[in-house]
């Protein structure tokens, strides 16, 4: 008798463990939920100075990232950029209503890290931003005098919008 109390104390303590352990991979998964919502809590309250409108590519990379797209780019999104039943279109309202309110950086990451499909990565950082400046020229966002840089932090503070801004 004193040894099925034994049995059932070891049951009773390797419950409690697995509880405790339980409890602990619990607390950590909220923990990191909490660190996470909060970095990006501070990523959206560090809004971007500037927008598409502002003219943050230049007609030299826009004509570079239209060799690159025709490369490695429109045998899935076409010629036009309208897309096929594989790919999504990339101009006019299918470009905006993907990427309004997103940063730069949003669009540079996800092309230079997915695009080609068969070959993610296979575009330098440089080639990508010249795509995405040949997007942005193609979605009518005005040229102006400095080609997008591979910063990450400068990327994040140009927003992709479709509205004028007064100045």
């Amino acid at each position: 008798m004193n040894s099925a109390k034994n049995v059932d104390f070891s049951k009773r303590k390797n419950s409690v463990t697995d509880g405790v352990a339980v409890l602990a991979i619990g607390l950590a998964a909220v923990f990191a939920a909490y660190v996470g919502g909060a970095a990006r809590a501070a990523r959206a309250d560090a809004k971007p100075t500037k927008t598409t409108q502002d003219g943050v590519y230049t007609d030299d990379q826009a004509k570079r990232g239209k060799a690159q797209y025709s490369q490695n780019c429109a045998n899935c999104h076409m010629d036009d950029l309208s897309g096929s039943g594989e790919a999504q279109g990339l101009v006019g309202d299918a470009f905006a209503q993907t990427w309004e309110g997103q940063t730069v950086d949003d669009l540079f990451e996800l092309t230079y890290t997915t695009m080609p499909p068969d070959q993610p990565g296979k575009l330098s950082p440089d080639a990508t931003l010249d795509v995405v400046a040949y997007l942005l020229q193609v979605n009518q966002f005005p040229a102006g005098k400095n080609e997008l840089k591979h910063d990450p932090d400068a990327l994040k503070n140009i927003l992709i919008s479709t509205k004028k801004t007064s100045q």
